[in-house]
């Protein structure tokens, strides 16, 4: 029996269960009208929600935008927050509100994504740039609620149920969407890579 393993698990659900608290205190305070609550809130939770946003926009100037409207809409929204699901997933939500209205856009398109990783990759192995294209041109693909669980899980670590009340669906339907999410990622994949290799070869 792995009692190591157990521990780790016991004292990540206390840490969790303690940061929760404290954001639950903290969302009081944003509520009551405290500008120094939002801040806390803000060093929380802004390097998930920068990086999530960066993840569905697949750019760097619109996931900074994104972000910092993000935590002007919760703090102009406080009051509307009830607290019946965890204050991140309620954050995300606005998030992913906010990248759908950037998304529909005319100017942003999904070349975008392409370009800024070959622009934010100067200087590293050509190998690399271009498999990070691929990938993201892949999760672009993905149904958007498919991609959503995808980087929420795998990438941004939540576990199954935090991401169940974001997407407002059951553990075992958010864990089977999961599922499929990864099979159509490893499948777009390979395509894509066989057409590389074929394009390579002519």
């Amino acid at each position: 029996m792995d009692w190591g393993n157990g521990g780790s698990r016991r004292r990540e659900s206390r840490d969790v269960t303690a940061e929760t608290a404290w954001e639950r205190r903290l969302v009081a305070r944003l509520q009551a009208g405290e500008p120094e609550a939002l801040n806390m809130l803000f060093e929380m939770h802004v390097d998930r929600v920068y990086a999530y946003s960066r993840h569905l926009l697949g750019n760097v100037e619109d996931a900074e935008e994104v972000t910092s409207e993000a935590f002007l809409r919760a703090f102009e929204k406080a009051a509307t927050f009830r607290g019946d699901s965890p204050f991140r997933g309620w954050l995300f939500g606005i998030v992913r509100n906010l990248c759908r209205d950037r998304q529909s856009q005319p100017r942003l398109v999904f070349l975008e994504p392409e370009e800024a990783e070959r622009q934010a990759y100067v200087g590293r192995e050509q190998a690399q740039v271009e498999t990070g294209v691929v990938v993201r041109r892949a999760l672009a693909e993905l149904p958007e609620e498919q991609r959503l669980t995808l980087i929420l899980c795998d990438v941004e670590q939540w576990d199954a149920r935090e991401v169940a009340e974001m997407i407002e669906r059951s553990v075992p339907a958010t864990k089977s969407l999961l599922y499929r999410a990864r099979r159509a990622l490893r499948s777009r994949l390979t395509e894509l890579w066989a057409d590389e290799e074929k394009e390579d070869a002519v």
